[in-house]
């Protein structure tokens, strides 16, 4: 009985984690990428975690499109 209730216990967390992280704005096709990176158990940090990340995403982006702005191409300009 013990057995099934950690795996119970793991498979909520897993999901709750990909929950978590959809909300918090990450694309459909990336959740698996960024669960990894979840390491809270309990769900207030979960989602703090998750914010976290998208926050990470968001500045890292951000960063890299200024720069590739930079090398496009502009002929009408």
């Amino acid at each position: 009985m013990s057995d099934k209730l950690e795996q119970a216990k793991t498979e909520y967390i897993d999901k709750l984690k990909r929950v978590k992280l959809l909300e918090a704005g990450v694309d459909y096709s990336d959740v698996e990428t960024y669960t990894k990176y979840l390491q809270s158990d309990d769900e207030e940090g979960i989602e703090q975690e998750a914010q976290e990340i998208v926050a990470d995403i968001k500045k890292q982006s951000t960063v890299q499109d200024a720069y590739i702005d930079e090398r496009i191409w502009k002929p009408f300009n």
